[in-house]
Parts: structure tokens; sequence; C-alpha cells
């Protein structure tokens, strides 16, 4: 057999082999069912940004070898690779409380925003499973078989300041977060491309970590800390991960979704509405009813 002849039946099977893929994908393919893609997107956007997260935290314990900016560089990045991932399957938010927050303004829909914060929460959940399977016996090693707070603190964030300080902290670093989220993506703004915008939003969390991370955390995602905490619980850790810290569980919930609606609103009512282009489509609204009215 020619050199020739057996490239043609290497191009040959290639070809026959990409077409059963094809088909195969089509035979799954999700384009007809939105919510169900999206939910899928904001699952495994989510689910990437744990790992990152969480793996980075679980190195500095092992290694001792705490650095702000390693912990803040790895969890901006998280952010950025989950939002590549969920972008373009649906809305790219990865984030409860950015959600929320969006939909309050109008920027994305409110029928499937519950679904898609579940989805982001049971994300979280299963990037913490991910990263205590891979961890797992030198969690056991270092700690000598206890499941405490110590090893917890790899997965949940915690406070170094009571519970007052840190809600506000909260507060104050979603709504910074929320009200960028929103100048990133505003078509009447700066126009930042849109393929560019998780990697605007990952270099902006890469900053609020490693500048507002020492009092909370800097959880800024109720998803980022609620989902773990699930995790450890189902573990084995028990009601500790809900009582450490004088209950704090409920601080990095709460904190981020009262900072992301005011960071959102404040956005919007000192900027957004401002925009040349928002006032420009606004009066051709005007002249179209008008015109429609004659």
């Amino acid at each position: 057999m020619s050199l020739a002849s057996v490239q043609y039946e290497r191009v040959g099977f290639q070809a026959r082999y990409e077409q059963k893929l094809h088909r195969w994908a089509d035979a799954i393919r999700l384009t007809r069912f939105p919510l169900i893609r999206a939910c899928i997107g904001e699952f495994f956007g989510t689910m990437v940004m744990i790992i990152f997260a969480l793996a980075v935290t679980a190195q500095e314990k092992f290694l001792e070898n705490h650095t702000t900016f390693s912990n803040a560089f790895i969890s901006g990045t998280g952010v950025t690779m989950g939002l590549f991932i969920s972008g373009n399957m649906g809305y790219g938010l990865i984030n409860p409380a950015i959600s929320l927050a969006f939909a309050i303004v109008g920027k994305v829909p409110w029928i499937p925003i519950f679904p898609l914060m579940l989805c982001q929460v049971f994300g979280a959940f299963c990037g913490a499973l991910t990263v205590y399977s891979v961890y797992e016996e030198n969690i056991r090693w270092k700690w000598d078989g206890a499941l405490n707070m110590e090893s917890g603190l790899i997965f949940v964030t915690g406070p170094t300041v009571g519970n007052v300080p840190a809600l506000i902290d909260q507060i104050i670093g979603t709504a910074i977060l929320a009200a960028l989220c929103l100048a990133f993506g505003d078509e009447n703004n700066f126009k930042v491309p849109s393929y560019l915008t998780p990697t605007y939003v990952g270099l902006l969390v890469m900053s609020l970590v490693g500048a507002l991370g020492v009092n909370a955390g800097a959880a800024l995602n109720p998803a980022r800390d609620f989902g773990p905490r699930l995790a450890l619980f189902t573990i084995g850790y028990g009601e500790q991960v809900f009582t450490h810290g004088d209950y704090y569980f409920w601080v990095p919930i709460v904190g981020p979704f009262i900072g992301a609606i005011a960071g959102a609103i404040m956005y919007e009512l000192s900027v957004g509405i401002h925009l040349r282009g928002v006032l420009d489509s606004h009066k051709l609204e005007k002249e179209k009813c008008h015109l429609s009215d004659l």
C-alpha cells in the first residue's frame, strides 16, 4: 500500500470519527433548554472557582508558607477560569449575591435566578469535596486524624474580628465587586470586550482578596463559603462548622447579599443611568412612542 493511500485512509477514518462525534453531540445538545444549559454552566464554573480557591489555601496550610499574594492571585485566577467555563453557557455569574443583585437592577431575568443560585451552591459543595478528596491524607496526617476547625478553615472563611466588623467588611467588599462587575459589562461605559470580562473580574477579585482579606477572609460570595460549609458538615465535621467563631457562618452569606444589592443599585443610580448611551437610547424610545401616537 502506498503512502498516499495510507494517508487517504487516515483522513477518511478521521472524517467518519468526527461525524460520529457530531451525531452523538447533537443527540445530547441542550440548545433547546437554555435554563438547563445555564445551570450546568453555573455549576461547573463555580466548582472550578472553588477548587482553585480552596486548593491554594490547603497548600499554604500544609507548607506553612502563607502569602497574601499567592492566595489572592490563585483565587482571582479561579474566578477567571470559572467565568470562562460558565459565560457562554448562560449568564456567567458564579455568585448568588451577584446573581440576585443583577436581577434587581434588570441585568438578568428573574425566572432563572433561583435555580442558578442553587446550582452555584451545589458547585461550591462539589468543589470542596473534590479538594478534600485530594488532600484528605494530608489533612488527617497534619491534624492527627481530628476533623476540627483548624483544618476546616482550609475550606471556609473565618473572622479575626467580631461578627459586626466582619459583616461590614463583607458588605463593602461585595458592593465594590458588584459595582465594578456592572461597569465591566456596561456597553455604555468603556465597552470592555466580553471575552476580556472574565480576566477583569479575576483581577478585581484578586485585588479585593489582597486588600480586604484579613478581617473575614474576603468570601465575597455566599456560595464560596456556604457550599464548602455544607460539604464539611456531610464529611463529619459536625455542627462546629456553624457554631465556630460565635456562629460566624451567617456573615459570609448575609453580608455579600446586602453588599451586592447595595453596590449594584449605587452603580446604576450614580453612574449607569447617567451615561450618554443610556440617555440617547431613552430619547430614541420616547421619539418612537411619540411617532406611534400620531
